[in-house]
């Protein structure tokens, strides 16, 4: 393996403060075991939830970040999923307000085979700011404006690639390590 100077980490989010009311996920049996012991936010259109992240220390002062969405169904559906997410973010240390929102679109289709884990990922990227910087953002389900994928779509987990200034993965998608 090539030590680089420069790599990839991730700014994790987790998906656990759902909206109420209307729109609001619900929790499902997940996986293909039968024994309904776990369990994940299945998403309708238009469901949402709101998570927040903070930017560690090793993020590389001017690159871009790509946020994306880990996914997956329960069954075989190849219609797409859309997630739309709403961001504002803000400088930690009394430097700045947060921003108007940044809406950013993803979408991938479905990938035949239940319970596959996808991540779908935003191509156009948009800068972290700088360390402290919080990050918030409501993720929905939203329609592909076509036809729908119609089986149940798990939210899993939604996270940014970005660069950091310290020893890390050299890439941000597999081979991770090439």
């Amino acid at each position: 393996m090539t030590v680089q100077a420069y790599g990839w980490k991730d700014l994790r989010m987790s998906l656990v403060a759902a909206a109420v009311g209307g729109g609001t996920p619900a929790l499902a049996n997940f996986g293909p075991s039968a024994s309904g012991a776990i369990k994940q936010l299945a998403f309708g259109i238009g469901d949402s939830v709101y998570i927040g992240g903070h930017v560690d220390h090793d993020y590389l002062p001017g690159s871009l970040a790509f946020p994306h969405v880990h996914w997956a169904t329960n069954g075989t559906n190849v219609q797409p999923v859309r997630w739309q997410m709403t961001i504002t973010l803000a400088k930690g240390h009394n430097q700045e307000a947060f921003t108007t929102d940044l809406i950013v679109n993803v979408e991938e289709a479905g990938s035949g085979i239940a319970w596959q884990h996808m991540v779908t990922e935003d191509t156009g990227g948009l800068s972290l700011l700088e360390p402290d910087t919080l990050v918030l953002m409501e993720l929905e389900r939203i329609t592909n404006g076509g036809t729908d994928n119609a089986d149940t779509v798990f939210g899993l987990f939604v996270d940014f690639h970005y660069q950091t200034q310290q020893m890390a993965t050299p890439n941000r998608v597999p081979n991770f390590y090439a």
